[in-house]
């Protein structure tokens, strides 16, 4: 075979270059992959998009045309808007709570508003605008609306017109919220732009008038309840009251107002108490008798330590004392001068001397009077606060005896009057929210208003022409644009004759018509048959293929199973038998043998054991049945065939073959996820590729033939089996008629 390569034309799949005498020049798996690769994406498309250009533009045009009729024949319709604007909350006119729950502090609530879209679309909103507008009686709307014609309409009850009108009123309002704002547009469609802005506006004087309803039942409901609840709540406090009173009564129990620390409240803010007489004269001693024991100890205090001071200061106050003081001051200066000037005997000093004694004598008994009386009050002073002490502690003791016999009396009492505070509590703060409730009620307040009024419309909303145009023509691009992909899909993806060497790079050796299973083992045999007369043009083709005639060893493969190949491999050997030539057919598919199933031979050994070196060729060559044709069975399936393939023993067999044959037809495996026949295309003089019509997808058998074409395998052609031409709907020109001359 000649291994030379030639060079691939850019854009498009690689072609066989024949020689001289036409034997075909091997292709490379590289060349196919930069043929395909060379075209980029966008190119591609534009190529498929420009072919199938007016397949798009006829669905397109299609497409606008539809949407222009579909234009024509809409009905047209006005759509009047009405904006409203709905607060989270009403103004507040007085600072008086409602009924209504507390909302969040976030002025756009999500599900607050919501709730209002949802009342927008009511029905019994809905049946409101109905029974303002009268439209159950007005057979203009309803007939703009439904097929029937007036006749039909008032032969219906008023109950089922009304049931129409509002689901027409409740179908045809659309509600379109402004986003992140409380402005919300209202809308309605009508074939009657007059009856469109009305029902828009009705529709909006009917919510707010609604939500005020709400409210004002809300408000009645709660008034209600509260009433009911003062009833209950005022017996029960008249009761207990009742029941207090007879208690202190029949106990004897005097309770006196006071003010301190106490459960009551005084209107000035200060905190009463409830108190017996007993309780508060106990409290006036126990305040008297703490004064007096204060009195008594301070009394005691100048008894003791503090009376000698006592002393001291009275006598520094005493007139008498401080008389005599001066007077023994100015005696003891002349004593003292008379004595430095003549001494201590002299007369007048002794005569001082003696005055000065005299003086002491007098002030030392004044003093001494001075402290006896001071001593003498400071002990009355204490005796009496003792006293007092005494005679309070007893009144004390006395009262304390009363006080808790009081107290023991005072229990149930005050378990009743817990009751009566609970109680008038309770009445009270019903009674302030009575009042609030009904003062809040009698304010009309709504947080809805309209901002903008309906106005009848002036031009149709519906059918807009120009945007039905624009998705005619953007629905038929796309459409288009689909097509022409599924259409160059199903081309691509078929492998027909006309183009099988374009999308595949092989050329195409010939075609097998499709026959059922029953009829093709008398076609086989039946020399005259179209299965037979297909085969024997393709080994003339196959004949032709090189310089020196039908190559002298055929690998036959296949993209996947049961694609026809070993039927192939059968019918060419038959073919070349019957003219004449000595033909071994092997089968090499070790992993899935079946040839032999089609001789009706027993598997035995075969190839497999020849590869493990188990044996001659001569051994395990069976004859099968017709002349010159022999078979090579594939033996045992090994656990390894291609590990057995790799090996120079296949070489080996087949030069072997070669020898004693003169045509060797090698029935191999599939090529896609196996080994085994890229292993064997190796040892063969040529290739034939077998491609199931209506099965195989171009995408794969190019692959196939890529694996081929990347271990140098030599091809010589494709077959393509199984061709139904007439449910193919082939119009190329290109038929198959072997009945020809019958």
């Amino acid at each position: 075979m000649n291994d030379q390569f030639a060079p691939v034309p850019s854009g498009s799949h690689p072609l066989p270059a024949l020689g001289h005498a036409g034997m075909p020049i091997a292709y490379t798996a590289a060349a196919m992959s930069e043929a395909d690769t060379q075209e980029s994406v966008l190119r591609h498309y534009w190529r498929i998009f420009y072919k199938r250009r007016y397949a798009i533009m006829s669905i397109t045009a299609a497409c606008v045309g539809l949407a222009l009729l579909m234009a024509m024949l809409t009905q047209r319709e006005y759509t009047a808007t009405v904006t409203i604007q709905v607060d989270r909350e009403a103004p507040k006119v007085i600072s008086v709570g409602g009924v209504e729950a507390e909302g969040s502090s976030n002025s756009w609530n999500n599900e607050f508003y919501q709730t209002q879209y949802s009342l927008l679309k009511s029905r019994s909103l809905s049946e409101a605008v109905v029974r303002d507008l009268r439209l159950a009686d007005n057979y203009e709307f309803l007939s703009g609306y439904r097929p029937n014609d007036v006749t039909d309409l008032k032969a219906l009850s008023r109950t089922r017109r009304f049931q129409i009108a509002t689901g027409i009123v409740n179908g045809n309002t659309l509600v379109a919220p402004i986003r992140m704002s409380s402005i919300v547009d209202v809308r309605f469609v009508s074939p009657n732009p007059s009856m469109a802005a009305a029902v828009t506006n009705s529709t909006a004087e009917k919510f707010i008038e609604e939500n005020l309803n709400r409210r004002f039942e809300a408000t009645a409901y709660a008034r209600q309840f509260l009433q009911n609840r003062l009833n209950a709540v005022r017996t029960k406090l008249e009761d207990s009251e009742r029941k207090a009173a007879d208690y202190a009564q029949a106990q004897g129990l005097i309770k006196i107002m006071s003010s301190g620390g106490g459960s009551g409240g005084r209107s000035d803010g200060s905190i009463a108490s409830e108190d017996t007489l007993a309780s508060q004269d106990l409290s006036q001693l126990s305040s008297q008798l703490a004064s007096a024991r204060s009195a008594r100890v301070q009394a005691q205090a100048d008894l003791g330590g503090a009376a000698g001071g006592q002393a001291a200061q009275a006598a520094t106050m005493n007139p008498a004392l401080n008389a005599l003081s001066q007077q023994h001051a100015e005696l003891t200066a002349q004593l003292s001068k008379l004595q430095s000037d003549f001494g201590p005997d002299y007369p007048t000093v002794i005569a001082l001397k003696a005055q000065i004694g005299e003086l002491d004598r007098q002030t030392s008994r004044e003093r001494g009077r001075v402290t006896s009386s001071v001593v003498s009050n400071i002990s009355g002073k204490y005796r009496a606060a003792v006293a007092a002490e005494n005679g309070l502690q007893a009144r004390v003791n006395s009262l304390k005896s009363a006080v808790l016999d009081q107290q023991q009396r005072t229990i149930e009492y005050n378990i009743i009057q817990r009751d009566v505070d609970t109680n008038r509590a309770l009445y009270d703060s019903l009674l302030q929210r009575f009042k609030e409730v009904g003062v809040a009620g009698g304010v009309g307040t709504n947080n809805v208003s309209i901002v903008d009024r309906a106005l009848v419309p002036g031009m149709p909303s519906k059918p807009n022409l120009r945007l039905n145009v624009m998705m005619g023509l953007l629905i038929g691009l796309i459409l288009g644009a689909v097509a022409a992909l599924v259409l160059e899909q199903l081309a691509e993806a078929a492998v027909l004759p006309a183009d099988f060497q374009r999308k595949l790079g092989v050329p195409l050796l010939g075609a097998t018509p499709k026959l059922e299973v029953a009829e093709m083992d008398r076609a086989m045999v039946e020399s005259k048959s179209p299965l037979s007369e297909a085969y024997f043009s393709i080994l003339t083709s196959i004949q032709f293929s090189t310089s020196h005639g039908t190559p002298k060893t055929i690998l036959l493969t296949s993209t996947q199973p049961r694609e026809g190949k070993s039927t192939t491999a059968l019918a060419l050997a038959l073919g070349l038998a019957s003219v004449g030539a000595k033909v071994l057919l092997i089968d090499a598919d070790m992993r899935n043998p079946g040839l032999h199933r089609v001789l009706g031979k027993p598997l035995g050994g075969g190839l497999s054991n020849l590869l493990t070196g188990d044996g001659e060729l001569g051994q395990f060559v069976e004859p099968s049945g017709t002349a010159n044709l022999s078979f090579l069975t594939a033996g045992q399936v090994p656990p390894n065939p291609a590990e057995l393939l790799s090996s120079d023993s296949i070489e080996r067999i087949i030069r072997e073959a070669s020898e004693q044959y003169d045509h060797v037809l090698i029935d191999g495996p599939p090529i896609l996820g196996l080994a085994d026949a890229p292993l064997l295309s190796r040892v063969a003089e040529g290739v034939v590729f077998v491609v199931e019509s209506n099965r195989t997808r171009a995408t794969q058998a190019r692959h196939a033939i890529e694996r081929l074409l990347a271990v140098r395998g030599h091809f010589i052609g494709a077959i393509l089996t199984k061709f139904d031409e007439k449910n193919m709907g082939y119009g190329y020109g290109y038929g198959y008629d072997y009945n020809y001359g019958k």
